[in-house]
């Protein structure tokens, strides 16, 4: 009985959550603690767009690593590079959408609720949810369950990689008024779908990783298809589970400034 009110619960909140309003679109390019675009906040805009581009500027070259292999064509095959890449462009849409919409709040009777959710701002705020799942995501495989200590060099290159770039969308994830919803869990299992189609076909190609084994990474075998799907399945649980533990993140991060705010207005 116990069980199946439980169960309606879930369904009733899933519901509701289904019917939320996309959101509006100045929440994409505003602080959590402001309801305006400062000039800081711009710099810290650029400065995040410019820390992503200097990961994917060392990964590339690998810059910071104690054995370079200068392998530059394997980049790609890297889930942790996609992360990488994504993490990229979606810092640098949000630079360039903080700076628009400093330039417009410029104008004399600007009012930022008259910004339209268009799809620049819709791709935006998909990259960015992606992007914080997928690099949070990365880092716990990693130094789960892809890291040896007999191949793998815990150098400054590993630590941006596989370190940094989560701490960094963690920090930012807080900065932010970005909404993360329950019902977009979807968004990073299809990138994860997708880099799963992508390593069946380079497998069938005869693909090899950087050390010349034919695999990308050794939990991702393909000669052992049930063992690889075994992992896929756990892999899209895991996202899954990931996106709900951002979504209660930023949630937290809502309770606190709301919680902020009215004890400044009842001061």
């Amino acid at each position: 009985m116990a069980s199946k009110l439980w169960c309606q619960e879930i369904g009733r909140r899933w519901r509701q959550a289904a019917k939320q309003e996309p959101p509006q679109a100045r929440v994409l390019s505003e602080p959590k603690c402001q309801s305006y675009v400062a000039i800081c906040y711009l710099y810290y805009r650029w400065i995040i767009f410019l820390i992503w581009a200097a990961f994917v500027i060392c990964s590339v070259f690998e810059f910071g690593s104690y054995k370079p292999l200068m392998q530059y064509e394997k980049w790609p095959i890297y889930l942790t590079n996609w992360d990488m890449a994504l993490g990229f462009i979606q810092a640098l849409i949000g630079g360039i959408l903080v700076l628009k919409r400093w330039r417009l709040q410029k104008i004399s009777g600007f009012d930022p609720c008259s910004l339209k959710l268009e799809s620049t701002e819709r791709l935006y705020w998909f990259l960015y949810v992606v992007t914080t799942n997928m690099a949070i995501g990365v880092t716990g495989c990693y130094w789960l369950v892809v890291y040896n200590p007999v191949i793998h060099q815990v150098d400054p290159l590993n630590i941006m990689v596989h370190v940094c770039n989560s701490v960094l969308m963690l920090i930012d994830l807080f900065v932010t008024n970005i909404p993360f919803r329950l019902r977009n869990f979807w968004w990073c299992l299809a990138i994860v779908m997708l880099y799963v189609i992508f390593s069946v076909i380079y497998y069938l190609a005869g693909g090899l990783d950087k050390y010349g084994y034919h695999y990308i990474y050794k939990i991702f075998d393909w000669k052992k298809p049930v063992r690889t799907s075994l992992v896929c399945i756990s892999g899209f649980m895991f996202v899954t589970v990931l996106h709900c533990i951002t979504c209660l993140l930023a949630n937290i991060r809502d309770r606190i400034y709301f919680s902020r705010n009215s004890t400044n207005l009842c001061r």
